[in-house]
């Protein structure tokens, strides 16, 4: 793997440049709300050119205009962070054509969630560049962002602390025990997509947190199915669950099962620290996390800790 690289710290008067790495704005109103959001906050915003892009349906502007994008964001030294607008779907075409030397020689705070996903695993896999899964703009920050939210994306993203615990109060224990090991956090399904390529991070000593939105309970068993056939549960320390939204519109005819039921039995096969029900996922409240950085599980005392800063001083 490679070396650790940390970003600096955002305060305010910094400069956060908004990008759509993955599908096009559903509504670009929320987009300017966000903006003026982020501008109350005392922050400078600065757009991409594609960020209002749309092609073939479900894009916000080809490949090469998105990569254009996030490069041009992390070259940009006027630029102090890099907040995807949204997720949806395309970051994972982008992979194999994006510059990573380019990214570990201007390291900088990057957020995303969801289809971000992707892109994140890549980045520290090719960089080791720490970087940040959770609120996003067109999606936390258009409306009333939830008090929760907006503290833990604020908190991690300005706050350089070398030691913090992350609330967890409305987490469960489903398997009991201590581990400590690298952070990789984010949707199991683009993380199961990744599965056999180069841009999958090592999965030894490390804490995996997953969540995932619209897939039908069977699904979730067949990604989790996917993960040990792949060998990633068996390397990991300790594993952790966030949100499992359901679908809309269900379209199996067969009975299905519990969510809660399947992840249990996959940590019960483990047998390594579990917690389940964290406030990560697809909702209002949502957590803001390190993706990469050293964390502890004690999955008795309901406690995940930062054992390091995610920020350079």
């Amino acid at each position: 793997m490679n070396t650790i690289l940390k970003p600096k710290a955002l305060k305010i008067g910094d400069t956060i440049g908004i990008i759509s790495p993955a599908s096009p704005q559903r509504d670009p109103e929320r987009l300017k709300r966000s903006i003026s959001y982020l501008e109350q906050k005392g922050f400078t915003v600065k757009l991409g050119d594609s960020v209002l892009a749309s092609y073939a349906g479900y894009l916000a502007g080809t490949d090469q205009e998105r990569i254009h994008d996030l490069e041009a964001m992390f070259a940009d030294t006027s630029v102090d962070a890099i907040f995807c607008a949204r997720g949806g779907y395309g970051t994972a075409r982008m992979l194999p054509y994006i510059n990573y030397d380019l990214i570990a020689a201007h390291p900088k705070i990057f957020v995303g969630f969801s289809d971000t996903t992707a892109l994140q695993c890549a980045i520290f896999k090719k960089t080791g560049l720490i970087t940040f899964s959770g609120a996003m703009p067109s999606v936390d920050m258009a409306d009333s962002i939830d008090p929760f939210t907006e503290s833990s994306l604020w908190d991690i993203l300005m706050n350089a602390s070398e030691k913090r615990t992350i609330p967890t109060q409305d987490s469960f224990s489903i398997q009991s025990g201590y581990a400590e090991g690298r952070l990789i956090c984010g949707n199991l399904c683009l993380i199961a997509s990744l599965c056999g390529s180069e841009f999958l991070p090592e999965f030894n000593n490390t804490i995996l947190l997953l969540e995932d939105i619209g897939e039908e309970q069977y699904k979730i068993d067949r990604l989790l199915c996917q993960l040990e056939l792949n060998g990633i549960l068996s390397k990991i320390k300790g594993l952790l669950f966030g949100q499992f939204t359901p679908p809309n519109n269900p379209t199996t005819s067969v009975p299905q099962r519990d969510y809660q039921d399947i992840l249990i039995e996959y940590s019960q096969k483990l047998n390594k620290p579990c917690l389940a029900n964290v406030d990560y996922g697809h909702i209002a409240k949502k957590l803001t996390l390190p993706f990469g950085i050293n964390i502890s599980i004690d999955a008795d005392t309901k406690e995940i800790i930062l054992l390091e800063s995610p920020l350079c001083s």
